[in-house]
């Protein structure tokens, strides 16, 4: 793990998806000296479900698998997050994270010290409103999630996934994450997802660039997600 300095938010090309690079430049001042950033490594645990996490962190590169036990106690797949995403935001509330994430990429965050935030009196009440806003947009993530997999066929599906990893990645050049990753997520097979993927290129829905990279079509991904049959081909 490399902790540094970070550049400052004008530098990030997550400014307008952050929660601190959102704020006036008045309010970035006062949290800037206690903002570091970090690397992190395909498979790091960056938050646990019901600790209260010791820093809150905003991801700047990467993406995050989110995870929820139930009462089975067996942790579950219910979404992925991407650049700009608040992790540990609830330790600011005293209260235990909802989820886990585990990091499906190497990456980079920045982040505070919670007991910083206290000591300085950082979280006045213009903070704590857009914080509240940042939870009703990861609420918003998961329920996006969550209707992707119940979307009827596999295709649609996949579909789905794919669009929403086109939205937190800001890009049509989407990183795919593994196919164990996306079965266990979609609650079907690896099998199935390279299937689906290969029928998906042939579709002319997706471009496979290599393993780990597609550019997708999204006009034709979204038929499919909507649960209609695949455009023709041109």
């Amino acid at each position: 793990m490399t902790v540094e300095r970070p550049l400052g938010c004008l530098a990030c090309a997550c400014q307008n998806q952050c929660l601190l690079g959102r704020q006036r430049e008045a309010v970035r001042q006062r949290w800037s000296p206690h903002v570091a950033e970090r690397s992190f490594h395909k498979g790091d645990r960056l938050q646990q479900q019901g600790r209260a996490a010791a820093t809150f962190q905003v991801i700047k590169v990467g993406t995050v698998l989110a995870l929820r036990s139930g009462d089975d106690g067996v942790e579950r797949p219910v979404g992925m997050f991407g650049g700009g995403q608040l992790l540990g935001g609830m330790a600011l509330l005293q209260r235990p994270e909802a989820l886990s994430c585990q990091a499906l990429s190497a990456g980079r965050v920045c982040e505070v010290a919670v007991a910083a935030v206290g000591t300085q009196a950082l979280a006045d009440a213009e903070f704590l409103f857009a914080l509240a806003w940042e939870c009703a947009d990861i609420n918003a993530q998961l329920a996006d999630w969550a209707r992707v997999v119940r979307i009827r066929s596999t295709a649609g599906q996949l579909a789905g996934a794919l669009l929403q990893l086109a939205s937190l990645q800001r890009s049509t050049l989407v990183r795919l994450p593994s196919h164990t990753v996306l079965a266990t997520l979609l609650a079907t097979t690896r099998e199935t997802i390279a299937r689906t993927l290969r029928q998906l290129g042939e579709q002319q829905c997706v471009v496979r660039h290599d393993r780990w990279h597609c550019e997708i079509h999204r006009a034709r991904l979204l038929v499919l997600a909507a649960g209609n049959p695949p455009l023709r081909k041109t």
